[in-house]
């Protein structure tokens, strides 16, 4: 099973992000880097941009998306995933998501906040087909 390394503090900001959005949707992309192991070396928060209803939907700001890729290839962090919230939900891909989703291999976390606790779970979308996930293991790091 394949194991997303994080730091602690930015788990915690992503998950206080979270709860300062209830009860909409809150919503980030993930960057760092793929090898034998996955780090999550930094986070970009975005506003949720959703033309839905941002309690059930997010979409990533497209310019922030594009200035992270840009600077990609410029020799900083790779974009390798994507994080959001489910102020009402499980820490666990929607349907909406598997629809949404369309990076092969891309990581997602998802926290949901449960009578004001927040768990986060995380999946990689899978490189065949990417509106298919599969759970991985968070290792949250000192």
């Amino acid at each position: 099973m394949t194991a997303i390394k994080i730091a602690e503090g930015l788990l915690r900001t992503l998950e206080a992000a979270a709860e300062k959005s209830l009860p909409q949707e809150a919503c980030a992309l993930l960057l760092g880097r793929h090898g034998e192991e996955i780090c999550i070396d930094e986070i970009a928060i975005s506003t949720n941009v959703s033309n839905g209803d941002k309690c059930h939907s997010f979409e990533i700001e497209p310019a922030l998306y594009l200035k992270l890729h840009r600077e990609a290839r410029a020799g900083g962090p790779d974009v390798i995933g994507v994080w959001h919230s489910h102020p009402s939900g499980k820490p666990e891909p929607s349907s909406t998501d598997a629809a949404c989703s369309v990076e092969r291999g891309w990581i997602w976390l998802i926290t949901a906040i449960t009578q004001g606790v927040p768990q986060t779970g995380a999946y990689q979308a899978q490189h065949d087909d990417p509106q298919v996930f599969d759970a991985v293991s968070l290792i949250r790091m000192q």
